[in-house]
């Protein structure tokens, strides 16, 4: 599924690509060379810049991605004092995107980050990384032993395992295509001054002085199905990492979130006209189809993923038949299901289903 985050989300404050070239010049790289090999509009190292000003995200990724490159190290720039390769996420990605459920995936990643540990002579981590707590929660453990550089200054240490465990929090959000719910966030660091901050990013409880860094959630999560297949994965890669590192899917003042709630979670109906939609966002056709253009997206292309979305969630329920996801996704004939499906994903919604559940058998056309 193509990810259709809003454009006027994707920013981030220009101190964040200040902050991947200082990365890039601590490795003896010149800042000012890199940015015009780029050939970007913006110069987050000018000295009068704003650093909190919101650049687009594509240039962001732009200057992560050659960073990336020069120093063969995909650890987001967080400063870890272990280098990650380049690659390693997408073949943690490609290691975790078959599993079954979100609770695989986490024990599976966790499996695959011991392994790549035991490359480089580090210790394994031994914590049990998923835990169900018997009343309706569960714990998810974060690795042991994430030690930072200039970790003596522990409000910035603290900070950036934050940012960490924030990005894989919306990983999975994209992996379930739907929020992770958080009941609490645990944190080893002692209390800052200000805790607001870690509120804000997570928007639950922070509980500070805690033994691991973790997430207490809904257990429910644990069971929410995967719905992407290697196709989606090779399309959300193309584009990381800047809607990893800015919560976007949050947003639902958005376009497409209001758009999603005019529609509903009903699809069996016919979905509005254009000129309906309009009219219930409070715009002409004409500024809705021009903000649509700004989104590289069409009102078509944005009911059928909306359909492709729903359809994927619903083929991971074993007890529909594929001719009742047909239904409730408002097609007058199986067939045309099953044409569209295999338009949007390379395969027939059996083939899908037997892929994210091998054990069951594809249903004929």
């Amino acid at each position: 599924m193509r990810n259709i985050y809003p454009s006027h989300k994707d920013r981030v404050p220009l101190k964040y690509a200040r902050s991947m070239l200082q990365v890039a010049e601590a490795q003896g790289y010149n800042g000012k060379e890199l940015l015009r090999s780029l050939d970007l509009p913006i110069d987050p190292l000018a000295q009068n810049a704003d650093l909190n000003a919101l650049i687009d995200g594509r240039y962001y990724s732009q200057i992560y991605r050659r960073v990336m490159w020069l120093l063969q190290d995909e650890s987001f720039g967080l400063g870890l004092d272990q280098r990650t390769p380049a690659g390693s996420f997408r073949m943690l990605c490609l290691f975790i995107i078959h599993c079954e459920t979100l609770e695989q995936a986490l024990s599976r990643a966790a499996e695959f980050i011991n392994f790549c540990r035991t490359l480089s002579n580090a210790p394994n981590s031994t914590t049990r990384p998923v835990e169900r707590l018997g009343d309706g929660t569960a714990l998810y453990r974060f690795p042991e032993n994430v030690n930072l550089v200039a970790a003596s200054d522990i409000n910035a240490a603290s900070t950036t395992i934050a940012h960490t465990m924030a990005i894989w929090r919306r990983f999975c959000q994209w992996l379930i295509g739907k929020p992770l719910d958080l009941i609490a966030v645990h944190l080893q660091a002692d209390a800052p001054e200000r805790a607001e901050y870690f509120e804000q990013l997570f928007g639950c409880e922070i509980r500070f002085g805690c033994e691991h860094n973790a997430f207490l959630l809904a257990e429910y999560c644990l069971d929410c199905p995967l719905i992407h297949t290697e196709e989606s994965l090779r399309k959300f890669l193309r584009n990381a990492p800047y809607h990893l590192l800015v919560s976007q899917e949050d947003d639902d003042s958005s376009l497409l979130s209001q758009m999603k709630r005019i529609v509903g979670s009903d699809l069996s109906h016919e979905f509005p006209s254009v000129v309906v939609m309009a009219e219930q966002l409070n715009m002409s056709v004409r500024t809705l189809r021009r903000r649509l253009k700004d989104l590289d997206t069409t009102y078509q292309r944005f009911k059928d993923e909306l359909r492709q979305e729903h359809a994927t969630r619903w083929l991971n329920q074993p007890e529909l038949k594929v001719n009742a996801v047909s239904a409730l996704l408002g097609f007058d004939e199986p067939s045309a299901f099953h044409r569209s499906f295999k338009k949007w994903t390379g395969m027939t919604p059996g083939e899908y289903r037997a892929s994210r559940q091998p054990h069951i058998n594809i249903e004929k056309a």
